[in-house]
């Protein structure tokens, strides 16, 4: 006896669907970078994040450029310009999935002394032992805590991102037994 029949079986196109995820998680991955930077641009100037001689906002320069955001780097009044520094100082790695695939990140990392120290403590409590005087006389000491203000709003923003469902993705193939 000779069975037949026509089954119809759902097949993912991953081909698509690997393209349209790293699409999304491309934008994704940017705008989550500009939640964050502009989360600790703005948040955290206001609570002291320093903008005198530009150097600490500078060094967020890096990232900025590779989400294609423009910062307003310049000192205030009459402050020494700075930005140079700021700019030696910062670095930024922004990976959208090409060199790793499945790996989106970017990151940030700053050398700039004083924004160090500050991200946690008051660097102007810092006393040099040979002169007894402090190392840093800034006039919007820290601590800043920019680095968990950012990760917060970034966590915040990503939460409520959706990824591509499968059903757009989906060809019905079809199967002839017999």
């Amino acid at each position: 006896m000779r069975c037949h029949g026509t089954f119809r079986i759902p097949k993912v196109n991953q081909r698509s669907f690997r393209a349209a995820l790293d699409s999304q998680l491309t934008s994704v991955l940017v705008e989550a970078a500009r939640v964050w930077l502009t989360t600790v641009i703005m948040e955290s100037t206001s609570a002291g994040l320093p903008i005198w001689s530009a150097a600490s906002i500078a060094t967020l320069s890096p990232l900025a450029s590779y989400v294609n955001m423009s910062l307003a780097i310049a000192p205030a009044g009459s402050a020494p310009d700075r930005v140079a520094l700021g700019l030696a100082n910062g670095k930024a790695t922004f990976e959208p999935g090409t060199v790793t695939p499945g790996l989106y990140l970017f990151s940030y990392e700053t050398t700039l002394p004083h924004l160090i120290i500050n991200e946690y403590n008051n660097a102007n409590t810092f006393i040099n032992p040979k002169t007894g005087t402090p190392y840093f006389h800034l006039r919007n000491p820290g601590p800043y805590r920019f680095q968990e203000k950012g990760e917060q709003a970034f966590r915040n923003f990503v939460a409520h991102v959706e990824l591509p469902g499968w059903g757009s993705f989906l060809d019905i193939v079809t199967i002839h037994v017999g």
